[in-house]
């Protein structure tokens, strides 16, 4: 298989046709079920969208997918995917006063999503010589092994695979892949609403939305079997990762080396290794005076004075001066500048800042720890807008997408670590949802919260 990844953004990738690959027989179009709820689910889309799929007259799948898992009874559905930026438009208009008071509509509402189901379309057809499109980023599925063409089918064979994650603490809980050759995939068994199945498209009525669709559907139902049966799909923690860190050298608090100490009270021992069973070398009263070494180990400071050497409880010593000693510092020597805070820490939390160029406002997000964007702004003409978007860590890259009173605005940029600021550019298109740059645009920055 061959990979290949744009410059533009790294979370981009193609892949090209699989080959020699026996598909399964299809098993129908019935979903199977669960006999319980094992919580909410968000079905993960990729920022720029399906556009590989366009070319086959088919949008995103996201709608097909939410419509087998509520027909399963596995999970609750939460809505993650475009219409959150309608969403968060009308949690604005809210903020700004402009809905009724009674429409009880606040902070602190919206269902948290326990997992997460991330499929992503690889695609690649005998007519292109190559490959039709890839997206990666949160996204990790794929699908695959596209025939030739035959009687008008452009692809007559779908291979797509799906993961599902606990959110809480990231850990994979359910994967496998699916498999379909056939064009005969129908809803008609699914008691879907009169108005539903025209929410599909072309997966009900195009003869390759069926053999995507076919495949989600084995896909998906192959994810219900593997879970079905299981008492709790919740992971909190890996069993292994927890042995390995109940067995790794603790990290140790740093003691300034040079630091005059003293005891807190009589009679502190001060011991040859740091261990209360290695041999006392010597008994402290709280006149003595110390100097600390920088060694810290296991709870224990090194220290000499001037007679002996030895490993004292750091928690029965404190600094001289300023009268009752104090807890040793926990802090490291002060430096020339104060250095950053930790990238993990840094780069993730609420964000505020403004919008300036052809037209100026403000605007409010939230990027969490799995790069996600999610949050509103308004233009002072253009009114409020939502926005959703990703932030590729590895790059300092993001990109935020949502949609004003005048059409789609597209916000690039890139997270300066050091300041705690994201900036750079926004420009407007027409009303798809997606910017052109035709509408006018200018510049934007905000500031870690």
């Amino acid at each position: 298989m061959h990979i290949r990844h744009t410059a533009a953004w790294p979370w981009l990738i193609a892949a090209g046709a699989f080959s020699g690959a026996a598909l399964a027989q299809d098993a129908g179009s019935n979903v199977e079920k669960c006999g319980k709820v094992f919580g909410t689910l968000a079905v993960a889309e990729p920022q720029t969208g399906w556009g590989h799929l366009q070319r086959y007259g088919l949008g995103s799948p996201a709608t097909l997918l939410r419509m087998m898992i509520q027909q399963s009874g596995c999970f609750d559905v939460v809505e993650r995917g475009v219409a959150m930026q309608n969403l968060a438009q009308e949690r604005a208009l809210a903020q700004s006063g402009n809905l009724r008071q009674d429409s009880n509509l606040g902070q602190g509402q919206m269902q948290a999503a326990d997992f997460v189901l991330t499929p992503v379309v690889q695609i690649a057809a005998s007519d292109t010589g190559g490959v039709g499109g890839a997206l990666g980023g949160a996204l990790l599925g794929k699908l695959g092994a596209l025939g030739a063409i035959a009687g008008g089918v452009k692809f007559k064979e779908a291979e797509t695979s799906i993961l599902i994650s606990d959110v809480r603490s990231s850990l994979q809980v359910a994967a496998a892949e699916g498999k379909a050759g056939k064009t005969d995939f129908n809803i008609g068994g699914w008691a879907l609403g009169g108005g539903a199945a025209g929410a599909l498209g072309g997966y009900t009525k195009t003869p390759e939305g069926k053999v995507v669709a076919a495949s989600l559907l084995d896909n998906y139902n192959k994810i219900v079997l593997s879970i079905r049966d299981k008492p709790q799909l919740i992971k909190p923690s890996s069993a292994a990762g927890d042995a390995n860190a109940a067995v790794s050298t603790r990290a140790e608090a740093p003691q300034q080396a040079g630091q005059m100490l003293a005891a807190k009270i009589a009679n502190v021992k001060v011991y040859q290794d740091a261990s209360r069973d290695s041999p006392v070398v010597a008994t402290l009263q709280r006149s003595d005076e110390l100097v600390a070494t920088g060694e810290a180990k296991n709870g224990f400071v090194r220290v000499d004075a001037a007679n002996f050497s030895g490993w004292v409880q750091r928690t029965l010593v404190g600094p001289i001066g300023g009268g009752a000693a104090q807890p040793v510092s926990m802090a490291p020597p002060p430096a020339a500048m104060p250095a950053p805070m930790p990238a993990v820490v840094y780069r993730y939390g609420n964000f505020a800042g403004l919008v300036d160029g052809a037209d100026k406002g403000s605007f409010r997000v939230l990027i969490d720890d799995r790069g996600r964007i999610t949050g509103e702004g308004g233009f002072n003409r253009m009114g409020v807008f939502g926005l959703m978007g990703q932030y590729d860590a590895k790059e300092d890259a993001l990109m935020m997408h949502g949609s004003s009173g005048a059409g789609g605005v597209l916000f690039i940029g890139r997270y300066d670590l050091a300041r705690g600021v994201i900036s750079g550019s926004w420009t407007l298109g027409g009303a798809t949802g997606v910017a052109t740059g035709s509408g006018g645009g200018g510049t934007f920055s905000a500031r870690r919260q």
